[in-house]
């Protein structure tokens, strides 16, 4: 666990901003490995955190938010969580499209290649890549529709 620096904050906000328009975030941001960021509003201080990561070895802590790997993708939860900032890469699906994608279904929409947000009837319901055929589903394992 390693919480990021303002710069690094500020670069990260102006990749959400290009990429979904996502203007701010009044959270602390820590990095768990090379590409998982989680978002801590939390009472503890960056320093506490720190020095309890060196005590007792914290795996998790905060919200998952998003993955840096190859670009920035937001998880559900942090999709849903930043859904009123959101304002570029949104797919409206029908419903149809959102039962397919709820069940862990890739979409066949054409789309620019890039991560997008997708929304049914103004709710948020997840983050894809799009390859500009096809959309790849990230939909967790654990909450698909069976």
């Amino acid at each position: 666990m390693k919480p990021i620096t303002s710069s690094e904050k500020k670069e990260l906000i102006k990749k959400l901003n290009e990429r979904y328009g996502i203007t701010e975030l009044n959270y602390l941001i820590l990095k768990f490995g090379m590409e998982k960021l989680r978002l801590y509003s939390g009472n503890l201080s960056k320093e506490e955190l720190i020095n309890l990561d060196k005590n007792l070895r914290i795996e998790n802590i905060g919200l998952y938010f998003a993955n840096i790997a190859h670009d920035i993708r937001l998880t559900l939860d942090g999709a849903q969580l930043l859904k009123d900032q959101i304002t570029k890469n949104i797919i409206e699906l029908n419903k149809e499209q959102s039962e397919d994608w709820l069940k862990g279904e890739n979409l066949e929409i054409n789309a620019g290649k890039s991560f997008k947000i997708l929304r049914f009837d103004n709710e948020v319901i997840g983050c894809g890549k799009s390859t500009g055929i096809k959309i790849t589903n990230f939909f967790p394992k654990e909450r698909r529709v069976k």
